[in-house]
């Protein structure tokens, strides 16, 4: 299961991402899932599950504001949003 933390803007998505990854845990920018996002124009970082504390704790010391966690199901998985 991976999950997307969504952010206000590309901008601050790519900042959020390159943060991330310079604490060592695999993330990469991602537009947020259309049920979440019927606009299309939101971002987020895609990281595993099993980063969400370390990732979100990492980004409060830096001051990156996440708006909105979600649950992106792997292929072949069924999951939801929390």
């Amino acid at each position: 299961m991976h999950i997307v933390l969504m952010c206000r803007s590309l901008t601050s998505a790519q900042k959020a991402a390159r943060i991330i990854q310079n604490h060592g845990i695999f993330a990469v920018v991602a537009k947020a899932p259309q049920s979440l996002n019927p606009g299309g124009c939101t971002y987020g970082v895609k990281i595993a599950e099993r980063n969400r504390a370390a990732a979100l704790e990492i980004l409060a010391l830096a001051d990156i504001e996440v708006l909105q966690v979600a649950e992106v199901p792997a292929a072949g998985e069924r999951g939801g949003r929390r």
